[in-house]
């Protein structure tokens, strides 16, 4: 079962946050219960990027102190008793997440499609989409409110992620 999907981009801010596990009636789509970009999510949000960062910091630390072959040593999932983050960092920098129930094992080549096909297809070669969500050079990290809001794109997400959600 998947809970939520977010991606973040260079600048540590959440540009696209969906969750499955909030009913709320003013934010629900046809594909089920939850919510798109929500306010009430910032919060988790910062949260959540708070700590893969810092994990991925230390991995970083520990492997180049480790090895002298440099190795690129990024945070691909983290378990709890409870569920499993799995995570896919871009060349560029953007972060895509999915945290998941516990039982799920590997969602790499999930994160890879969704990237690969879904971001790419109606985000990045989309020219009326920013191809940097800050508003300004001078913005503080994590403090950016631009979401992807692009229909197709959420359309796409939903029907790829929809058999996944059971």
């Amino acid at each position: 079962m998947i809970y939520s999907f977010w991606i973040f981009d260079r600048h540590c801010n959440c540009i696209f946050e969906r969750e499955w596990t909030l009913a709320n009636s003013n934010n629900t789509n046809a594909m089920g219960n939850g919510t798109i970009n929500s306010k009430q999510n910032d919060e988790v949000g910062k949260l959540l990027y708070g700590m893969i960062f810092s994990l991925n910091s230390v991995t970083q630390k520990l492997s180049s102190s480790l090895s002298e072959n440099q190795i690129n040593n990024n945070i691909r999932s983290i378990s709890t008793g409870k569920f499993r983050i799995h995570t896919m960092q871009t060349a560029t920098g953007l972060w895509f997440i999915l945290v998941t129930d516990f039982k799920q094992q590997n969602y790499s080549q999930v994160l890879q499609y969704i990237y690969s096909h879904i971001y790419v297809k109606y985000v990045v070669h989309n020219l009326l989409s920013p191809y940097d969500f800050a508003l300004n050079p001078k913005e503080q990290r994590g403090q950016g409110i631009k979401r992807i809001n692009n229909r197709h794109f959420i359309n796409s997400l939903e029907a790829f992620l929809q058999p996944m959600l059971t």
